[in-house]
């Protein structure tokens, strides 16, 4: 942030947003993987002894671990989802940052003040 003849203005730039993009991005990715380790690690274990499917049911900001086989169906408690957590805070920061480009560029400078 710095002062201008106008008042505080902050200051984005373009890199620091793809920065923050690509961690979230990076985030999302080890997210997905954990997600798809606990599956093929219940369907190892559970799988060919019991018969049991794992799989994941989304709802918003919340998933729920179910195994179901042989007529019955395991739950876990609801949990938070991370991937719709991470990809509304990535929609969240590109949209500021576009608005805050936006906003910069409409408003005109100021005038000139004669010397």
């Amino acid at each position: 942030m710095f002062l201008s003849p106008r008042g505080p203005v902050w200051t984005v730039k373009a890199y620091q947003v793809l920065i923050a993009d690509a961690l979230l991005l990076a985030l999302l990715f080890f997210v997905e993987s954990d997600l798809q380790g606990r599956v093929a690690y219940a369907e190892t274990v559970h799988g060919h002894t019991s018969g049991y499917i794992p799989s994941f049911s989304y709802s918003l900001f919340t998933q729920v671990f179910t195994m179901t086989g042989s007529g019955v169906s395991l739950s876990s408690p609801p949990t938070l989802d991370w991937i719709q957590v991470l990809g509304a805070v990535l929609i969240v920061l590109n949209c500021w940052y576009l608005y805050t480009v936006l906003a910069h560029n409409r408003k005109p400078a100021p005038p000139a003040t004669p010397q």
